[in-house]
C-alpha cells in the first residue's frame, strides 16, 4: 500500500509500556486467569521482539475464525513482529495469543488465539461487527473504535479500493481500530496524515478524543483489501470470517 507525498506514518505502536512485558507476558500466573473477552475496538499488547522490557498498545481490529476452524484476529502490521505474544489490556492476562502472519506493506497482522482463553465477541462499547463491506464512498460518515480515543465518527474526504482517509479521529494506541459502517467492517485505522489543501499540505495535531474538531486526517485500510491479501499469503487467517 503506498500513499506517497499523503500518508505520514505515525509510530502509534512504538507507546510502550515498560516493565508490563515481564509481569503479563512473561510470568506463568496468567495460565489460570480466566478467559478474556475480545472483539474489533479491544486494547492489546503486544510483546516487541527486539526489547523485551517493551510492549506495544493496539487495537484489536476483527476477531473471528478462519478456515482452517482457528481463532484469529487481525490488527495493523506496525504493532509486532511474528512471533511476539498478545495480552489482553484491561485484565492484562499474556500469552493469549501470537502473531503468526504479517505484512509490512499492506500494514497487517494475524493472530491466532488460544480458544480455551479468549471469548469472542462482535460487540465492543458502542461498535458491533457483523459482516464485512466494500470501502466507503466520500461523503460517507463511518465511526472507529479504538482504544485510546474510544468510538468517534468522520466524513470520508478521499476513498480508494485499497486505502481511504477520514476524519474519525485516532492517535497512539489506536493502530489497528477498526472502521465500520453500521454493523460492517469496512476498514483499519493505521496512520495519521496531512491535511491536503490542494497543492498544499498542512500539519495538523493528532485528534485528542470525542468533541476535538480539528485534528488530522487519518489513513485506513480497506478490509476488501487486507482480506484478500491475507488469503493470498494463504496462512493462518485466510479464509476470515467474523466471529
Amino acid at each position: 500500500m503506498k500513499v506517497t507525498g499523503r500518508a505520514r506514518m505515525l509510530s502509534w505502536a512504538a507507546a510502550v509500556v515498560t516493565a508490563l512485558s515481564a509481569s503479563v507476558l512473561f510470568t506463568g500466573t496468567a495460565d489460570a486467569a480466566p478467559p478474556v473477552t475480545l472483539g474489533g475496538g479491544s486494547g492489546i499488547y503486544v510483546e516487541q521482539l527486539d526489547d523485551p522490557n517493551s510492549t506495544a498498545d493496539c487495537t484489536l481490529t476483527t476477531i473471528g475464525y478462519d478456515r482452517d476452524g482457528r481463532l484469529v484476529g487481525i490488527t495493523a502490521g506496525h504493532c509486532g513482529e511474528v512471533g511476539a505474544r498478545i495480552a489482553a489490556e484491561y485484565t492484562r492476562s499474556g500469552g493469549i495469543g501470537v502473531i503468526a502472519e504479517k505484512s509490512a506493506g499492506n500494514d497487517w497482522a494475524v493472530i491466532v488465539f488460544d480458544a480455551a482463553r479468549v471469548n469472542p465477541t462482535k460487540q465492543v462499547a458502542q461498535s458491533v461487527i457483523n459482516t464485512v463491506g466494500a470501502p466507503p464512498n466520500v461523503g460517507d460518515i463511518p465511526c472507529k473504535n479504538g482504544r485510546t480515543t474510544g468510538y468517534t465518527c468522520g466524513p470520508v474526504w478521499q476513498s480508494t479500493p485499497n486505502w481511504f482517509r477520514s476524519q474519525v479521529c485516532a492517535n497512539h494506541g489506536d493502530s489497528g481500530a477498526p472502521v465500520i459502517m453500521g454493523d460492517r467492517l469496512v476498514g483499519m485505522v493505521v496512520a495519521g496524515t496531512d491535511f491536503d489543501a490542494g497543492p498544499i499540505s498542512i500539519e495538523l495535531p493528532a485528534c485528542k478524543g470525542a468533541g476535538d474538531l480539528i485534528h488530522e486526517p487519518e489513513l485506513s485500510t480497506t478490509i476488501s483489501m487486507v482480506l484478500a491479501d491475507i488469503n493470498r499469503h494463504g496462512g493462518a487467517g485466510a479464509g476470515f470470517r467474523p466471529f
